[in-house]
């Protein structure tokens, strides 16, 4: 994936693959998704990614609505 910069993502992918996997474990410990680490992640997203390609984007947003687990 290229950058809208028209440099490469693949720093930015990485970052963003080791953040969704920090608030992974963080949200299973309090059932939810920190709010103020979404904004702050779909706003740094929003800065390098294509506007061409809204799937991460789009799969963030999934995220954040995803209801939390019941599971005990």
């Amino acid at each position: 994936m290229i950058c809208v910069d028209g440099s490469s993502a693949v720093a930015n992918l990485d970052q963003l693959e080791k953040e969704l996997l920090d608030e992974r474990n963080r949200a299973s410990e309090r059932g939810s998704i920190d709010r103020e680490w979404f904004q702050k992640t779909m706003r740094w997203l929003v800065e390098w990614i294509p506007e061409t390609d809204m799937s991460l984007i789009a799969a963030l947003g999934k995220i954040a609505r995803a209801k939390p687990s019941t599971a005990s």
